[in-house]
């Protein structure tokens, strides 16, 4: 039976029955271990007394209340054939007479929850009982371990998902913290990273007391447990951490005393370590708790760090490509830029040459004189816009994230920008209960404002349409973004002329234009800020028939950190 049934919950109920049927007994339950809350949840039972109102009931440890309590506390069996004459007993079910519980054991023997039955009659158990519920308790040990397994190699896949769709090392560093904890149930994690300027393996994200102090710590490698692990590329696991001669006690989420376990493994790549992930759990309160880390954890939290290793040189790897193409487009807008407003400049210098001929003229004429003004009024307003979209570009990827209504955000920003006396109808279109997103609000109304502008420079009259949406997997798949995650959308559509089918990759690139006006930047501003944002913007619509820019951008779990 336990072989054959897939889904933990109707295994286990059905050894309940099957623990009434073999041991003769009335009622029958199972009780798991919460390790974070070092409490015993009953889960599963059976019999004519066994409700509803039996499951999720809490108890705690202790040798002195309740057998099911002893058990779990002292991982020994129990029997009683008269619970009337016994201390430790607490009334469950009013019919019971005679009590027998036995451990639940995880992989390592340590009780990780406890199998109890109970009979109408007096004396109704012995050895040969006993070896039966040993028998139906090692049965759901096995279903325990492997759902526990099946939890964790779920939680490996999705942190491979997690980290494959990460844009920066931010992301990767705060996706390892949720999901490891996720699997992990610790007290404190902390990842460092090699600094190469410092040649330090510095403090890059942390749950617990040194969270405030990101980017200041860190260890020189052979510096302490953590520098160890950096220097030999080796984990560590450790119950006692301060009678280890490599212990420094330096830079720790709480006092030496508090750490019930430490782990650190490494995060290795090719053979160069690139940084370490550090964990812990604090003495349990509860002294009949052993909330210990074990081997197979420590086998848990080496997987994650292969897997962050391979996502952050990925990472990194992309930095340096993106650097060197914005590095190349920098050249070019350099020279374009400079193009441009060399351009102004020498119309500058003409009209004030001719301003000095004019003011030397006996009778100052008015027409010339405001006619100049208009020219040097013209000239220099465009020197600024060059200036302006020239900031815009490089300043694109910068952001201070922060949560905000996506429905607000592009309601304001349409009735800012749309103009208030044209032929071309608005239609606004705002998608219901959307996500809260962690987003710059500045540049995203850049962004929007952008595509919004753009758009009415091919519109003479028609409708202009602004909609906000979850993302549907058929606009996920167009966009070519990771799939896994939940995305919001935002799209602006018009009835102009269109972008033409060859035409729809090049838009986005620096330097294009279909306008007379302007540098060519304002799409490309319009990626750059959705890029770093982790999402994508694309053009969907028909040529002939209109425009169509939609934006994707994800659904954060956490806020992003401030970039520089």
């Amino acid at each position: 039976m336990v072989n054959a049934e897939t889904d933990p919950a109707r295994a286990l109920e059905g050894l309940t029955r099957a623990a009434l049927e073999l041991t003769r007994s009335r009622n029958a339950l199972i009780a798991l271990l919460d390790e974070e809350a070092g409490l015993l949840e009953i889960a599963y039972g059976s019999g004519p007394e066994w409700s509803e109102q039996h499951n999720e009931a809490r108890i705690a440890l202790t040798t002195r209340e309740g057998i099911v309590a002893y058990v779990g506390a002292t991982g020994q069996p129990f029997i009683t054939g008269d619970v009337e004459n016994e201390p430790r007993y607490v009334k469950m079910f009013a019919t019971t007479r005679s009590e027998m519980a036995v451990p639940i054991r995880d992989t390592h023997g340590r009780a990780r929850g406890v199998f109890n039955v109970e009979s109408d009659g007096a004396d109704a158990y012995n050895e040969d009982t006993l070896d039966l519920l040993h028998s139906l308790a090692e049965c759901a040990s096995v279903v325990v371990n492997r759902a526990d397994a099946t939890i964790r190699e779920e939680a490996l896949v999705e942190i491979g998902h997690a980290l494959d769709r990460a844009q920066s090392e931010d992301e990767a560093v705060r996706g390892v913290i949720r999901i490891a904890g996720e699997v992990l149930r610790f007290q404190a994690f902390s990842v460092f990273l090699l600094d190469p300027a410092r040649d330090e393996f510095v403090l890059r994200g942390s749950v617990g007391r040194l969270k405030d102090q990101v980017g200041n710590l860190g260890y020189r490698r052979g510096e302490g447990l953590t520098g160890w692990v950096a220097e030999t590329g080796q984990a560590v696991l450790t119950h006692d951490p301060r009678q280890d001669p490599r212990w420094r006690g330096k830079n720790v989420e709480f006092p030496d005393e508090e750490i019930a376990s430490f782990v650190a493994v490494p995060v290795v790549f090719r053979g160069r370590c690139l940084g370490v992930l550090r964990v812990l759990r604090k003495v349990s309160e509860n002294r009949h708790l052993d909330n210990r880390f074990t081997g197979a954890d420590v086998r848990v939290l080496t997987a994650i760090a292969e897997q962050f290793a391979s996502t952050l040189e990925n990472v990194r790897s992309l930095s340096r490509l993106l650097r060197s193409e914005r590095m190349a487009a920098w050249g070019e807008l350099s020279a374009k830029s400079s193009h441009m407003i060399g351009n102004r400049v020498f119309a500058l210098k003409g009209d004030v040459n001719e301003l000095g001929h004019v003011l030397k003229l006996p009778d100052l004429p008015r027409e010339p004189i405001e006619s100049l003004h208009r020219s040097l009024e013209v000239n220099v307003l465009r020197i600024e816009e060059i200036l302006h979209e020239f900031r815009d570009f490089l300043t694109a990827t910068l952001l201070s994230p922060e949560s905000v209504d996506l429905n607000e955000l592009v309601q304001t920003t349409t009735q800012e920008i749309f103009p208030r006396r044209t032929p071309v109808r608005l239609s606004l279109v705002l998608g219901d209960s959307l996500p809260q997103i962690v987003v710059d609000s500045k540049k995203l109304r850049r962004a929007l404002s952008e595509l919004i502008e753009n758009s009415m420079n091919y519109v003479q009259e028609g409708e202009l349409r602004v909609q906000t949406a979850i993302a549907s997997a058929d606009a996920i798949k167009k966009g070519r973004v990771p799939p896994g995650g939940m995305y919001v959308m935002i799209e602006v559509a018009d009835t102009g002329p269109g972008v033409e089918d060859d035409k729809k990759a090049t838009i986005f690139q620096p330097f294009y234009s279909g306008r007379v006006k302007g540098m060519g930047l304002g799409l490309s501003i319009v990626k750059g800020i959705v890029d770093a944002h982790g999402g994508t913007v694309y053009e969907d619509g028909e040529h002939g028939r209109g425009a169509k820019f939609v934006i994707l951008l994800p659904v954060a779990n956490r806020p992003l950190e401030e970039k520089s």
